[in-house]
């Protein structure tokens, strides 16, 4: 535990670590939840700001949580390289906007295929069991 947590309330130490696993666990919605709810006890750790960040939405949201996470250590390089990731990110979107529909439409290509090929397995299924019945 770093040294500003070793003076935080419990309240805050508890909602943290519930925060944490669930993010580890992936229900990002609880540990939105939780962290939110740690930061309004305490918002004075740079590590609750980064887990937040970890489990937002979106980049505007994750911005608020690097810079607040720099505020409090402005020496923070992982805010730091991650608020620059942001940076770089946003300005390759602007002159490049096409790029974020080409990765949604990927991925819907994807799903289609996916949905697909299982409408596919479960029409053989259905085939099967209709031709084995007496």
């Amino acid at each position: 535990m770093t040294s500003d947590l070793l003076n935080a309330p419990q309240e805050f130490l508890r909602l943290f670590k519930a925060g944490k696993d669930a993010a580890r666990q992936g229900d990002n919605a609880q540990a939105h939840a939780l962290l939110r709810r740690a930061i309004e006890v305490d918002p004075y750790h740079e590590q609750v700001w980064l887990w937040l960040a970890s489990v937002v939405e979106t980049d505007e949201d994750r911005r608020v949580c690097f810079e607040n996470v720099l505020e409090l250590n402005p020496g923070n390089t992982t805010a730091r390289a991650r608020l620059r990731h942001l940076d770089d990110r946003a300005i390759h979107d602007a002159f490049h906007p096409h790029t974020k529909d080409r990765r949604r439409s990927a991925r819907a290509r994807f799903l289609l295929v996916l949905l697909s090929i299982l409408f596919l397995v479960l029409v053989a299924l259905i085939a099967a069991a209709i031709l084995n019945l007496p």
